[in-house]
């Protein structure tokens, strides 16, 4: 059995992984890109911690992507609304459609010889291996 393949495979889809799709996409086309997401959902801390009140302690202003500026008049923000945010723009900028949710990344290794990352993660149970020639960690809490 032969592993899928990408040339850049990305682990979380929270604000980092979602910046990071967009950026890839943005300056590099032509590169095949996944985001291995453990949750079934975007929004990465903002989606793991629901508690009453939870809300940034950065402003947003600051926090948000520049592609994609704050515009709540909200600048310390709440949750429900960073986890929106995230969301729609991923929605926006069709980074969606490469989010393989339910992933939950066990190992990853490098082969010099092949000069790529072998990436293995569960699924249902599943294991699942997958390649890529770059890996860009941007995950956060692992529960």
């Amino acid at each position: 059995m032969s592993a899928q393949h990408v040339d850049v495979m990305i682990v979380g889809a929270g604000l980092s992984g979602i910046g990071a799709a967009y950026r890839l996409q943005e300056q590099c086309p032509t590169k095949t890109y996944e985001i291995l997401e453990a949750r079934e959902a975007v929004g990465g801390t903002w989606d793991l911690f629901r508690y009453p009140g939870i809300r940034s302690d950065s402003d947003m202003y600051t926090l948000s992507f520049p592609f994609r500026p704050w515009t709540n008049t909200k600048s310390i923000a709440d949750g429900d609304d960073i986890r929106t945010y995230i969301e729609d723009a991923a929605d926006e900028f069709g980074i969606r459609k490469n989010i393989r949710f339910g992933h939950r990344v066990e190992s990853a290794s490098w082969s010099s010889d092949e000069a790529r990352w072998t990436v293995t993660s569960r699924v249902d149970g599943e294991t699942v291996v997958k390649t890529a020639s770059f890996l860009y960690l941007c995950s956060g809490y692992q529960l």
